[in-house]
Parts: C-alpha cells; sequence; structure tokens
C-alpha cells in the first residue's frame, strides 16, 4: 500500500516541488506533490486514484512533513467573526473507514446507475464548467451511467436526480468531501466547513518554502555558506543558526 512508503519531504524536496508547481492548477499540485513523496516507489498515476485514495496520500505526506495536528481558521457566514479549530490527519484519514470498492450500483426512481468514485481527471473535466452547477452535472455525467444502455437519457439531469446521485458518489468515497461541522463561539451560528487538504497542504509548502529562503538568506549573508549547505542542516539546528545570526 502507499501508506507504507516513508512520506516526509526534505527541504530541498520542498523547494524543489514549490519552484515547479507554483503557478499550477490545485489540481496538479496536488498530483505532483504525491508524485514528488512517492517517487522511489511503484510506477503508479495518481491522476487515476480515486480522490479520497490521493486524499489519504496528502495526509499521510502532511503527517509525516508538518505533523498530525491541523491548525485551521474559517470565517463565520453570519457575523463574519473568525474561528480557529483544530484536526487531525490520522483522525480524517480514519474516514475513510475500511471500505476498497469504487464502484456500486444503486436505483433511482427505479432505474439503476452503475456509481464509479471520481478521479483527478474526472475533477480536471468539471473544472472547466462555467459554474459549480455544471461542474457538478459533468462530474456526474462521467461517475454516474444508466446500467440498461436503452433506460433514461443520461443527459437529463434533473435536480432530484443529480442530488441522489451527488449522494451516492459521496458515501461510495467519503474521504473525498470532508466537511467540519462548526459554531461560531460570536454568533452560535453553526454550519460545515469544506476541508480540502489539497489547497491547504499546497497553502503549507508554500509558506514552508518562503520561510526556508528566509533562512537561506539570512545564513548565507552571515556565515557565507551556500544554498545547498543550508539545506542540508536539520530545521533545529538551521533554526538556532538563524536566532545566533538575528540576535
Amino acid at each position: 500500500m502507499a501508506g507504507a512508503r516513508p512520506s516526509t519531504l526534505s527541504a530541498p524536496l520542498l523547494l524543489e516541488l514549490w519552484e515547479r508547481g507554483a503557478a499550477w492548477h490545485p489540481l496538479d499540485q496536488a498530483l505532483l506533490v504525491v508524485q514528488t513523496a512517492d517517487a522511489d516507489g511503484p510506477a503508479e498515476d495518481p491522476s487515476e486514484w480515486t480522490i479520497g485514495r490521493r486524499d489519504r496520500r496528502l495526509l499521510e505526506i502532511r503527517r509525516d512533513t508538518f505533523g498530525d495536528r491541523i491548525d485551521g481558521c474559517a470565517e463565520c457566514p453570519a457575523c463574519r467573526s473568525s474561528l480557529e479549530f483544530e484536526l487531525s490527519c490520522a483522525g480524517l484519514m480514519a474516514l475513510q473507514g475500511s471500505a476498497r470498492s469504487v464502484e456500486q450500483t444503486i436505483e433511482h426512481e427505479g432505474v439503476p446507475w452503475v456509481m464509479r468514485a471520481p478521479n483527478s481527471r474526472d475533477l480536471a473535466v468539471a473544472a472547466l464548467g462555467p459554474d459549480l452547477d455544471s461542474a457538478r452535472t459533468a462530474l456526474l455525467a462521467r461517475c454516474a451511467q444508466p446500467l440498461h444502455r436503452d433506460g433514461p437519457d443520461a443527459t437529463e439531469w434533473t435536480e432530484s436526480r443529480r442530488a441522489a446521485l451527488g449522494e451516492a458518489l459521496a458515501v461510495l468515497d467519503p474521504l473525498a468531501e470532508i466537511l467540519i461541522d462548526l459554531t461560531c463561539q460570536v454568533c452560535g451560528h453553526a454550519w460545515q466547513c469544506l476541508f480540502d487538504i489539497a489547497t491547504f497542504l499546497w497553502s503549507e509548502i508554500r509558506a514552508r518554502c518562503r520561510r526556508l529562503l528566509q533562512d537561506i538568506d539570512v545564513l548565507a549573508r552571515t556565515y557565507g555558506w551556500t544554498e545547498t549547505e543550508i539545506l542540508r542542516l536539520s530545521d533545529q539546528r538551521r533554526g538556532l543558526y538563524v536566532q545566533m545570526a538575528l540576535s
């Protein structure tokens, strides 16, 4: 399994993937992180993984690189107050459970539908839609097909059909959409917040790389070391040298 492979991204690797993917689409950035972490593993194409499998791998990489605890922040949609919350990578991975099936057949309004858990290719096609409804329909069109070819026209996406099949997709791949229950401490409003590990992890990588470049600048100016020499230092030792250089 992919989870058995080492997932820690070293400082040089972080800088390399951040530089390569800085201008890429978030879907491509997520795949780049997985490919970078698994460069020495079996030759697999993560774009064909279900989103749940991809995000589980991203959670493993995040845990091993930055730690298990996730400190998040959200804005209350009612009063615009800022709310901090804490998550666990291990806890989120447990949402996937032990389910292995990525395909199932369900019945809606008397018609059987074959459902397939979406992958990154499906999301890339959906992302081309001009609005959220179009993207949702495009995703369902790729991942849900009537079992019988002489059945209803699959292009007739009524709201009830989209709702039912969309719910089935969520059940099929529970880790693909992580919803966090939050309650505002200021006004008491309760809502669900979508947590996207792909964009969250990339923002952490970007922030870490900026700090690394600042550290390199300080230590190169102070001690005349090269970037390679500085990146060879452990995070703890590099941090201490930065503190001494700035004191």
